[in-house]
């Protein structure tokens, strides 16, 4: 928390959190206490465990938790078969 106020002090416009699926605690007390984008990252490791057999399930419910969280948007290698599987 206090890292990210300092970067929102130094004059950032967003702050990017990572791995996202341990960030939903902090992006929550973020969006309280600063008026900047909150974009967690999905990183490379997530996407593998969570979605390496094709079922996207367990990442949209991890994307749909962030977002119910606050986020503003969320940085995945994930986007194109998230959106395919919702398709």
């Amino acid at each position: 928390m206090r890292a990210s106020l300092g970067f929102v002090d130094e004059g950032a416009d967003m702050l990017l959190l990572e791995p996202a699926l341990f960030c939903a605690d902090v992006l929550i007390a973020l969006k309280q206490a600063c008026r900047v984008s909150i974009v967690p990252f999905s990183v490379s490791g997530e996407y593998l465990r969570l979605g390496s057999r094709g079922d996207f399930r367990l990442l949209v419910e991890l994307f749909t938790m962030l977002k119910r969280s606050g986020a503003d948007q969320i940085i995945t290698y994930a986007a194109a078969d998230v959106a395919r599987s919702l398709g």
